[in-house]
C-alpha cells in the first residue's frame, strides 16, 4: 500500500512540475494612437508620423521584434505596413513606438472631404494587427479603435 501512495505521490508531482515548466501565454498588449503628425506635406505625398502607445497587461516583460498592422481613419483604409523596430515593452508598463506612414493625395481626397471643420477635427481610427515576440511562434492580435486629433505642428 505505501508503495502504490509513494508512486502516485511521484506522479503528481511529476506532473505538477511538467505543468509548472510550460510558458504563460502573454496577452496581447493593449495599443492606441498618442499622436498622429504630418511630418511632410507633398503635392502628390503626404508623409506622417504616428506614435502609438502600447500597454502591457502581462506580468513580465514583452520583447517585441516586429508589428504588422492595418491603419483606416474614418472606417476606410489609410495605410498598411510593418516596424521591425525592437522595444521590450516592461512588466505591466507601457512603451511609445512611432511609425511613419505615407499616402498619396489621390487616396486619401475622399476622407478630406468627410472632415468638416478644415483640420482640427478628431480622426476616428482603427488599428489592427499583430505583434512578434521573441521566443513566441504565434503574432499577438490586435484590433483598437479610438479618435485621435491631427497635430500639423512639427
Amino acid at each position: 500500500m505505501i508503495k502504490v501512495y509513494r508512486l502516485i505521490m511521484l506522479w503528481l508531482t511529476c506532473g505538477l512540475i511538467s505543468c509548472a515548466n510550460q510558458p504563460l501565454a502573454p496577452l496581447s498588449p493593449e495599443i492606441s494612437i498618442a499622436n498622429f503628425r504630418l511630418s511632410n506635406l507633398g503635392i502628390l505625398q503626404q508623409d506622417f508620423l504616428v506614435q502609438l502607445r502600447l500597454k502591457n497587461p502581462n506580468p513580465f516583460p514583452l520583447p517585441i521584434t516586429r508589428l504588422d498592422y492595418v491603419l483606416s481613419i474614418n472606417n476606410q483604409e489609410f495605410n498598411r505596413g510593418d516596424s521591425q523596430q525592437s522595444l521590450i515593452l516592461p512588466a505591466l508598463g507601457e512603451e511609445t513606438l512611432e511609425i511613419k506612414v505615407s499616402s498619396n493625395l489621390w487616396k486619401i481626397i475622399d476622407q478630406w472631404r468627410g472632415w468638416e471643420s478644415g483640420f482640427s477635427r478628431q480622426l476616428n481610427y482603427q488599428l489592427s494587427g499583430g505583434l512578434q515576440i521573441t521566443n513566441w511562434v504565434p503574432k499577438l492580435p490586435f484590433n483598437y479603435q479610438g479618435t485621435v486629433a491631427l497635430n500639423w505642428s512639427k
